[in-house]
């Protein structure tokens, strides 16, 4: 069964990722899923245009008057026109495969954009449908200082979350909210220790603002 798809995760401060090169590429593949959905019609008529042109050819090889030729193509293209005109409607927009063309997915976005709302709308939401809720939010609360991709930020908290026994059940609000931060404690001095012996490796997504 499918996991409920939640809420784009929120950091404590507010930040929020604003690289004008990421920030055009996630605007790109939005605007590619919204083209693609609709559906005017014009692609449908373009073709009819071009059987109704071999019609016509066609008639007038078989030895029919040039004014058949031409009248009954016509009218058939009239027709047709009507009825692409009446059904074309706009289709629904998939936005969760809008980033799989432009970047390759919403796991190669650098880690800040876990917690970009434009990312999370163009698939980050169904990519994350299955990371458990307390290594999503502790990924959110270090995404601003991973060196990395979004992909590469999940897979170093789920490695971290492996070295802590599972979480008590039920699992609470509480008990999720507590490993998190037993997460984000565990990790967050590594990578400050990581960011600052290898300083040109700057985090991903750095640049950023709170909201």
């Amino acid at each position: 069964m499918a996991q409920t798809i939640r809420d784009m995760p929120v950091r404590s401060d507010g930040w929020r990722p604003t690289d004008p090169v990421v920030e055009g590429i996630i605007k790109r593949g939005l605007a590619d899923a919204e083209h693609s959905a609709s559906r005017d019609g014009v692609r449908e008529i373009m073709a009819g245009a071009v059987i109704l042109v071999v019609l016509a050819a066609g008639l007038l090889r078989a030895g029919a008057s040039p004014v058949l030729a031409i009248l009954l193509p016509a009218a058939l293209f009239i027709v047709g026109v009507y009825y692409v005109g009446s059904r074309a409607v706009p289709g629904p927009v998939d936005h969760s495969r809008a980033l799989d063309v432009v970047v390759g997915g919403p796991g190669s976005l650098p880690a800040g954009y876990l917690v970009h709302p434009g990312a999370w709308v163009g698939g980050m939401a169904k990519y994350v449908a299955y990371v458990p809720e307390s290594q999503l939010r502790a990924a959110a609360d270090m995404c601003a200082s991973f060196p990395g991709t979004v992909d590469r930020l999940l897979q170093f908290t789920g490695n971290i979350a492996a070295q802590f026994p599972p979480l008590p059940r039920p699992v609470t609000s509480e008990v999720v909210v507590h490993r998190a931060n037993e997460l984000v404690e565990t990790g967050l001095p590594m990578l400050r220790a990581f960011n600052e012996t290898h300083p040109q490796d700057k985090p991903a997504g750095k640049k950023g603002k709170k909201k």
